[in-house]
């Protein structure tokens, strides 16, 4: 059975490459996931990563994806990226049997997008005390309270793992992950 998707993988890559990225929503990718259209043309669909994941993290995206069905995705506020924090290696890379999931240096060297956080729906940026974000994120200096105790992203540090989005209280979040496809766009809440 596994041969199957395998098989039907490898057609949607080479269809992949015959006509072109997707126009869809951009996803949140996992960590080491190479530019979105490299992405979607190296992924084998095998779902090895998400079977990798610890946290059962990734999803598989389905046909509203486009192109991109079949590949990893993860949406950071039901369940973030937690960088494999208690293990040597982030096993859907270790897992990846192609290029689509390329090894990083060190956590601190992913970039899976970027937090943004919305101001106007930010408790902080409201006039109520909230810490959540910052307390949470794991990398240093990605997510510092300024003079009024307002969370500021450096998103030359930021890894876009999406735990910030995860604990945020307010609902929606107040803090939306950029993902890394969307490069300069305008970000949306991807659900």
């Amino acid at each position: 059975m596994a041969g199957i998707g395998v098989a039907a993988g490898l057609g949607a890559g080479c269809w992949i490459n015959k006509h072109g990225p997707s126009s869809r929503k951009p996803l949140l990718r996992p960590p080491g996931a190479l530019p979105e259209d490299d992405l979607l043309a190296e992924c084998i669909r095998c779902a090895l990563c998400i079977e990798a994941c610890p946290w059962d993290t990734l999803k598989l995206a389905g046909f509203e994806a486009g192109l991109g069905v079949g590949t990893p995705y993860l949406v950071a506020r039901r369940m973030p990226c937690y960088l494999c924090e208690k293990y040597d290696e982030l096993k859907c890379i270790e897992a990846c049997p192609t290029n689509a999931l390329s090894e990083v240096p060190d956590r601190k060297s992913v970039r899976m997008g970027v937090a943004v956080v919305d101001e106007k729906r930010c408790s902080a940026f409201i006039g109520s005390f909230c810490k959540a974000c910052a307390e949470a994120c794991p990398i240093s200096g990605a997510i510092v309270l300024d003079d009024n105790r307002r969370p500021i992203v450096n998103e030359k540090v930021c890894v876009g793992c999406g735990i910030c989005d995860h604990v945020c209280p307010t609902e929606p979040s107040s803090i939306i992950i950029r993902p890394a496809s969307i490069g300069d766009q305008a970000p949306e809440q991807v659900s």
